[in-house]
């Protein structure tokens, strides 16, 4: 279903430069939430409708996990103590809000071009004034539709070879027919998230597995599944007028990355769906999202959009945050 308003993804003019298509000024030229702009009233009233049974599922994990942190990221240092008598208090150290479960700040990643993030902001933009920060959607929350698709649930019904930690492209075309065969629809307004199946895979680790897993992820030299290829992630988020994407794996992306190697060894910018998602289309990324509970919810009364809740903390400028995200049933 295409969403109402707007040109085909084909018809999307080319960033400066670069071979993809931008929703730059779709919005207006000053906009600074992307595709947020989708949850109207009528949006977040049609998706409390929603709601039958009343079950709640979040979909963050603790801020210990992933424990130790991937991408070169410190831990999280917690400690209580006492204030007052029979008072106490605590504080958080190296709190990386990007560290686990998360939504991106549409300043998190840009294309390396002087005007390189989303509306043609520059880095200084982000890094100096604040700009394209998580306070956006957090000053407002974050309540629509949510869909689900079940990536290993699917293909294990298929019959399909599948582990959550090979590399593993879940292109656009299979996220249709996993859509068509749960019987849901993506709306404008919805947030897609995609169940990859790697929280379940990481939570069954032993310490020593995470910590192999995590000293990987500093060279990019793991696996896993997620989604691609980027451009056509990019036509049917378009599309559909999903407005942000959530994914259960370290990164949206499968790992590694598609990779060049000249100038410099490296991710393939032009061909990841950050670059395609985030700064071009305005369409924010979720990752770490703990989705394993709400899909046997879906799989077993086979209803696969929900109300979905999520209130980023609310940090000017910030460049992400854990989403406080919640699935009602």
């Amino acid at each position: 279903m295409s969403a109402p308003d707007r040109p085909a993804y084909d018809d999307l003019p080319f960033l400066d430069g670069m071979k993809i298509r931008s929703a730059w000024g779709h919005y207006g030229a000053t906009d600074a939430l992307g595709a947020l702009n989708l949850i109207t009233p009528d949006v977040v009233r049609a998706a409390a409708d929603l709601v039958h049974s009343g079950e709640r599922f979040v979909l963050s994990m603790p801020l210990s996990l992933p424990d130790p942190p991937f991408f070169g990221r410190e831990p999280l240092k917690h400690e209580s103590f006492t204030t007052y008598p029979d008072v106490t208090d605590d504080r958080l150290d190296n709190f990386y809000p990007q560290s686990g479960s998360q939504w991106d700040a549409l300043g998190h990643h840009g294309y390396p071009a002087e005007r390189g993030y989303y509306n043609g902001r520059t880095e200084a933009d982000v890094l100096e004034k604040g700009e394209l920060g998580i306070d956006g959607p957090a000053s407002r929350g974050i309540v629509t539709r949510g869909v689900l698709l079940d990536v290993p649930r699917h293909l294990e019904k298929t019959g399909q070879a599948y582990g959550p930690e090979k590399r593993f492209e879940i292109s656009a075309d299979l996220l249709a027919e996993i859509a068509a065969a749960q019987g849901v629809e993506l709306r404008a307004g919805d947030i897609l998230c995609v169940r990859t199946g790697w929280v379940g895979y990481y939570k069954g680790l032993d310490a020593a597995a995470r910590r192999d897993l995590a000293e990987a992820s500093h060279r990019l030299a793991f696996e896993t599944a997620g989604l691609g290829p980027a451009e056509g992630i990019a036509r049917l988020v378009w599309e559909t007028g999903t407005v942000a994407v959530a994914v259960d794996n370290p990164g949206v992306e499968p790992f590694p990355p598609p990779m060049v190697l000249e100038p410099q060894p490296g991710p393939d910018t032009e061909n990841l769906v950050h670059t395609h998602l985030l700064t071009a289309l305005g369409v924010h990324l979720g990752e770490f999202f703990d989705l394993d509970a709400l899909a046997e919810a879906c799989a077993a009364d086979g209803r696969y959009d929900f109300l979905l809740t999520s209130a980023p903390l609310w940090v000017d400028g910030g460049i992400g945050s854990p989403p406080n995200a919640i699935a009602i049933r």
